[in-house]
């Protein structure tokens, strides 16, 4: 980066570093690490302001990241590096959703959160895609308009129950067990979707392929790395790693490079290598280690997402106006879904259930992002999903909190 391109203060940082002469010759080491300084320390100063409010963090952190990209004090500016960096940071994100998740408790969740998936996801699946054919776009472009509506978050979800003291309730079970089901049967339409956004047109014999892919992918690593890991266990502990956190870092980016060369998201290698390590976590002191390792990538995934968006492109009525009724139809499509599957529990449960559905959040942003990055969706397409997660995010737990009667937090 010249002298003429950097910004202001970009150039402070520089001459505080070494005087004016290092700033006009900033190699482009230096370069990538002053802008992730800024990058981390947007995010982290956003996570923590959006927490004293109340408000989910890493909403905090995609508001950093438009603040310190070029739509306000181009600070830091999109290059191919951070993107590497962005993507890690979104596979030990789902790395680290993978280690929280136990395959015999998504056995055990019962009829009730499976119905709530299975609903929560088509439901807005539907209105997605015919939402994205009505504005005009392409068979693929709605197609993954309506994959972003799909996931839950499980951990918004899970940090809300969690502040309310009703984790041990039967709906707050339902929610996640239903959420992490979502997430499961998300990735996997992620995958079929983005496999088929690479090859440019939908057919019947892309669909299954890719589906077969997607699906025989998942249970190939679940059915047959869970056993394996267990039977060699002992084993394991003579691999000449550094550590079990070494051997569980080659496991997780093994399987995410594994999916990126079966042409599906790396992600989902990830949460899936996540998955299978869970079962032997508490043997092995390696969880609090992925979780530092994640706590600082994360963060440069989502402000990097708030780097890419084009603030002016929400200023834009046909944006906001579309991202206004896609918000309306994330909230609707999930609620009517996690109301009509857990109706069993009650119409009071069963609308619990449905808010708990609602916020999209780290995986509608994680979905929103690849897209991009694919050039399967267009920017302003990316301008709306990022105002929807925004608006279910922020919505859902509150009125979580709302409905939920303090008596019933005990």
């Amino acid at each position: 980066m010249t002298r003429s391109k950097m910004f202001p203060i970009q150039l402070l940082f520089c001459v505080l570093l070494g005087g004016t002469a290092q700033a006009a010759g900033t190699s482009e080491v230096s370069d990538v690490l002053i802008q992730l300084f800024f990058l981390v320390l947007a995010a982290s100063v956003g996570s923590w302001l959006f927490s004293r409010l109340g408000l989910p963090s890493v909403v905090g952190q995609v508001a950093a990241g438009v603040l310190i990209g070029p739509s306000v004090l181009n600070a830091v500016q999109d290059s191919l590096t951070l993107e590497a960096l962005a993507e890690i940071g979104a596979i030990f994100l789902m790395f680290m959703v993978g280690l929280e998740t136990r395959f015999k408790d998504l056995l055990n969740v019962g009829k009730e959160a499976l119905l709530v998936a299975v609903l929560g996801i088509f439901f807005p699946m539907v209105g997605g895609y015919f939402f994205g054919l009505m504005q005009g776009h392409s068979n693929i472009e709605s197609l993954f308009l309506a994959t972003t509506l799909v996931a839950t978050s499980v951990g918004i979800t899970a940090k809300v129950l969690q502040e309310i003291g009703v984790l041990d309730r039967k709906f707050a079970q339902i929610i996640l067990g239903a959420a992490v089901i979502d997430d499961i049967l998300g990735l996997t339409i992620l995958a079929v979707v983005s496999g088929l956004g690479k090859g440019g047109d939908i057919s019947l014999l892309g669909v299954l392929t890719t589906l077969g892919l997607s699906v025989g992918f998942v249970v190939a690593v679940l059915a047959l790395g869970i056993p394996l890991l267990r039977r060699f266990q002992k084993q394991l502990r003579n691999v000449p790693l550094a550590s079990s956190f070494s051997l569980a870092v080659v496991v997780g980016l093994g399987l995410a490079a594994l999916s990126g060369l079966a042409g599906l998201a790396p992600i989902i290698g990830a949460f899936l290598a996540g998955m299978v390590l869970s079962e032997v976590k508490d043997e092995y002191e390696f969880e609090s280690k992925v979780h530092a390792l994640e706590d600082f990538l994360a963060p440069v995934f989502f402000a990097m997402v708030g780097v890419k968006l084009e603030l002016g492109l929400l200023g834009s009525p046909v944006v906001l106006m579309a991202g206004g009724v896609l918000s309306v139809l994330a909230v609707l499509s999930k609620w009517v879904g996690g109301f009509l599957g857990a109706l069993s529990q009650g119409r009071k449960d069963a609308m619990l259930v449905g808010v708990g559905m609602v916020p999209r959040g780290e995986v509608g942003l994680i979905v929103a992002g690849i897209g991009l990055s694919y050039g399967i969706i267009q920017k302003e397409v990316f301008a709306q999903v990022l105002l929807m997660v925004m608006v279910t995010t922020l919505l859902a737990p509150i009125v979580l909190k709302v409905l939920v009667r303090p008596e019933a937090r005990s």
